[in-house]
């Protein structure tokens, strides 16, 4: 199961970063990103939440952010 949910997620992460001017146009402007980022910058946000949903759901289908997690915070599930 765990490997099924990282797929998935690396899945949504690289759609997200392929047609992140679609999911843009759908959604308008994020004012926080467009603010802290520039010009463009809620093209970036969605860029780097892709690849933040990319790089956390290829460690949580290792085992890894669990152990992270546990290790660094003492946050167990």
């Amino acid at each position: 199961m765990q490997y099924l949910i990282g797929l998935l997620g690396v899945i949504t992460g690289l759609l997200l970063i392929k047609h992140r001017a679609k999911v843009r146009e759908f959604t308008g402007l994020i004012g926080f990103a467009e603010k802290y980022l520039g010009t463009g910058g809620t093209y970036t946000f969605y860029l780097l939440l892709g690849a933040s949903m990319v790089f956390l759901s290829v460690l949580y289908a290792t085992g890894q952010l669990q152990s992270f997690l546990i290790n660094n915070f003492l946050i167990y599930f």
